[in-house]
């Protein structure tokens, strides 16, 4: 097995070897069409321009923090009060 440079080149690597991620070119839509499958069964998929682009999202997808959650801060906490 090849060597990364970081953990995100490393699990990319892990994940196109294992063949979970592909980009392939689309001949209806004339795009490439990337597809991830994770380990929770969840898959993220999308469109790119060029096939350095589509890598590019897996790799975002795959290295992608906590999928499924989302950080808000609640509204209206820190604001001015009335004059």
């Amino acid at each position: 097995m090849g060597e990364a440079a970081d953990e995100a080149e490393a699990r990319l690597m892990i994940v196109r070897q294992q063949g979970r991620a592909s980009v392939a070119w689309s001949v209806r839509a004339e795009r490439y069409r990337w597809t991830v499958v994770l380990d929770e069964g969840k898959t993220s998929h999308g469109w790119a321009d060029s096939e350095a682009e589509g890598w590019a999202y897996v790799k975002e997808a795959v290295y992608r923090p906590y999928r499924g959650t989302n950080y808000r801060r609640p509204r209206g906490l820190w604001t001015l009060p009335p004059e």
